[in-house]
């Protein structure tokens, strides 16, 4: 907490002073005024200079400036308590990822991803698993029993991520929950992200390095996913899919 309102501090004196030149281009008004100006937004509303740049703020009255900086005092909110959850994860992930050696300390990394992530009983977590959520989204995960998320597995639950029971999720397996429109159309803006969701069912199993998009949202019960399938749509009930992208092959019942 400390750290991170150290550096939002040097972020705010930094980037003000210098929004404060490009918003006082005129004699009549002074970058120092606009400067301290924008000192006081921040400590008032969270408010950060870009957004004070953007909104012309120092140029509005007070019902105007009270209106649009509650609206950016909720969002700028939501925005630190991401950063905060996102230092603690990384410490979380520097702590547990790394391979471990003394006997039990398996147990002890899957005791603490169970608490962490929302992980039933009996599970197996091995090394440089990571699970993160990414842009300020506030997305949420879920775990059944008997999961097995093995080594450097990568899972983004910036949307909903939900896997039931017995899933196994094998070696470099790479999971996404969002996408950026942009990179399909261009005309789109570049900081537009959709959170998606997914839902592996129980039984599944992905294979060594497969990669599962996020255009896919369900995985079925005791389905299989090839070792470096690109999975892009839904995966029915007891399919073995393989490829790139992944298409079933057979049901295995």
């Amino acid at each position: 907490m400390l750290l991170l309102s150290l550096r939002r501090k040097i972020q705010v004196y930094k980037y003000g002073w210098r929004h404060a030149g490009e918003i006082a281009t005129d004699n009549d008004t002074s970058r120092f005024w606009v400067f301290i100006d924008i000192l006081k937004c921040y400590h008032r509303y969270g408010m950060w200079s870009n957004q004070y740049k953007k909104e012309n703020f120092y140029f509005l009255n007070a019902s105007q400036r009270d209106a649009i900086g509650q609206k950016y005092k909720e969002k700028n909110e939501l925005r630190e308590q991401w950063v905060r959850e996102q230092l603690q994860n990384n410490k979380f992930f520097a702590k547990w990822g790394r391979f471990l050696y003394k006997a039990g300390d398996n147990d002890r990394r899957a005791a603490a991803y169970k608490k962490q992530y929302n992980m039933g009983d009996r599970c197996t977590v091995s090394y440089d698993v990571k699970i993160e959520r990414q842009h300020f989204l506030h997305g949420n995960i879920k775990m059944g029993d008997n999961v097995l998320l093995s080594k450097h597995v990568y899972i983004d639950y910036s949307g909903e991520v939900v896997i039931k029971d017995n899933v196994r999720i094998t070696n470099g397996v790479i999971i996404e929950t969002h996408h950026h429109p942009y990179h399909s159309d261009p005309s789109l803006p570049k900081d537009q992200v959709v959170a998606t969701s997914l839902l592996i069912e129980n039984g599944a199993m992905i294979g060594t390095r497969a990669i599962i998009l996020s255009s896919c949202h369900y995985i079925g019960k005791n389905a299989r996913v090839g070792a470096g399938a690109v999975v892009t749509k839904d995966v029915p009930d007891n399919a073995i899919v393989v490829g790139i992208p992944a298409k079933p092959i057979r049901f295995s019942i």
